[in-house]
């Protein structure tokens, strides 16, 4: 209810921790690495953090298995990626 509005669970404030770390290591990535690469490196990356967070059923989720067909997923995500990131 209302009442646990000012009670957030310890983890609700990681959101603001890790999206300052992540502004400013894209913002020191973009300039070296390149947009699209950066971007790219953002999406794999919250997709595998997903899928961990999936598995080990953190932060009160129910746990999903990582099972081989979300590792190749993540293996094609990867691949394509890279693929589309390739120059010519």
């Amino acid at each position: 209810g209302l009442a646990r509005l000012g009670h957030p669970p310890w983890y609700a404030y990681l959101g603001g921790f890790l999206s300052a770390g992540i502004i400013y290591g894209v913002a020191r990535a973009m300039p070296v690495a390149g947009v699209a690469n950066a971007t790219t490196a953002i999406i794999v990356g919250q997709v595998l953090t997903a899928c961990l967070i999936d598995h080990f059923g953190l932060f009160n989720y129910k746990p999903v298995d990582f099972t081989w067909l979300r590792v190749i997923g993540i293996v094609l995500l990867a691949a394509g990626g890279r693929l589309l990131l390739q120059k010519h």
